[in-house]
């Protein structure tokens, strides 16, 4: 993999130069500074700033290479904790060395979100990674953030998840405190073992901070980042669905009136605009961004998809560790041809239109027939397919091969 020369820091989505990376110092007996960039970046008080141990720029001369250490002006102390200009946050290794993989994970409010973050996590790390030659590593505090917010509910307490709180009416959530992976693969190259590492951005954004332009612009900027993006499409929220159902299915399996939520041609519209304007990029372009549309909640819709489709069978991608390409081809003709059913060419309009790489999947993150009861109450979550979007990405970004 060849040496970086810039870098993106994945709590704050600020490009910089390698040689711009900074230190922080680690001697607890050195004196605490106002730490205003990290204050700024946890949207705190500026008149009572948050402290923090000095940061500082390496002396050393290199600018294509990252210094391992460097020496505190301060106390002399050495230190090996990189850290970004712009925020202050400590950076992975993997962010400064290796391919950043920001995954943003968007759609309306209650389409399951929170639920595939939650899931998709502990799968890549337990079978995903694992089948294909890896391993996933938390960074800092994101896998013990996961467990607080996701895996005991999930695992442990087996309760389904409540809705995302808004950026705006608290900080302290997905799309302003990242969860930070490292991906981890082995491969053979001239007849030797390589590992490439990968630095995976994972968030659970609230459905509401995609209803608006400006909202968007301060809270989801990691989105014209991204290496990909998997649009989660409630199909409780089409009527043509919803109206095939009974009422406790859909209640218990939308989480909201659909009636209320934003319509998702709408929010891709607002992600596209917001991508345009990062890039000035002009309306006749298309985004080269790959975007798995997926059809969430599944288990809910299954008996609606004719028995012989392959979506009803289980991923075989992680089995054959690879990319199965018919088996790809087959679900997004499925898929296509059951939005055109369902009176969604909206949706499959604004994707056609804006991007050159897209595709069509449907999952269930808790399982087949584990629709959450009238108290919230789950089985042990049993993913349907969950992979096949996230591993549609890396196939695209050339991370694992197609066959």
């Amino acid at each position: 993999m060849a040496s970086k020369t810039t870098f993106i820091c994945p709590y704050c989505f600020e490009k910089h130069k390698i040689s711009e990376v900074q230190f922080r110092c680690t001697n607890r007996r050195c004196e605490d500074f106002d730490d205003i960039e990290m204050t700024r970046y946890e949207n705190g008080n500026l008149r009572m700033p948050k402290k923090g141990k000095r940061t500082f720029k390496s002396s050393g001369k290199a600018v294509l290479s990252v210094p391992q250490s460097a020496v505190c002006p301060e106390c002399g102390n050495t230190t090996y904790k990189h850290v970004c200009p712009s925020c202050h946050n400590e950076l992975p290794e993997s962010t400064l060395s290796g391919e950043d993989m920001i995954i943003s994970i968007v759609g309306a409010r209650a389409t399951g979100k929170s639920h595939f973050v939650g899931v998709i996590i502990k799968e890549l790390r337990d079978r995903i990674s694992v089948s294909f030659d890896g391993s996933l590593e938390g960074f800092s505090d994101s896998y013990q953030r996961w467990e607080e917010n996701f895996g005991n509910k999930l695992y442990t307490n087996k309760e389904k998840l409540g809705l995302t709180q808004s950026s705006m009416q608290n900080v302290d959530n997905g799309a302003y405190r990242p969860l930070i992976f490292k991906l981890k693969l082995r491969k053979k190259a001239f007849l030797k073992e390589i590992i490439d590492s990968y630095t995976f951005v994972f968030f659970d954004t609230a459905g509401e901070d995609l209803n608006d332009q400006d909202t968007m612009s301060t809270v989801n900027k990691y989105i014209c980042k991204s290496a990909g993006i998997i649009f989660l499409l409630d199909p409780m929220q089409i009527p043509a669905v919803s109206d095939q159902l009974d009422e406790s299915t859909v209640k218990r399996a939308a989480g909201i009136d659909w009636r209320m939520a934003a319509r998702a041609d709408d929010i891709m519209t607002r992600v596209s605009k917001l991508i345009r304007n990062d890039r000035r990029m002009a309306d006749n372009k298309k985004i080269d961004i790959p975007v798995a549309a997926v059809f969430s909640k599944f288990d809910a819709i299954e008996r609606l998809v004719p028995p012989d489709c392959t979506v009803r069978n289980p991923s075989p991608h992680c089995t054959e560790k690879c990319f199965d390409m018919t088996d790809w081809h087959n679900i997004n003709s499925e898929i296509v041809g059951l939005l055109h059913a369902w009176n969604a060419e909206a949706f499959i309009s604004q994707l056609e239109t804006n991007y050159s790489k897209y595709s069509y999947f449907a999952a269930s993150s808790l399982g087949l027939n584990n629709n959450p009861t009238s108290e919230g109450r789950i089985e042990m979550p049993r993913p349907h397919r969950i992979e096949d979007a996230l591993l549609w990405i890396l196939k695209e970004n050339g991370v694992i091969k197609g066959k």
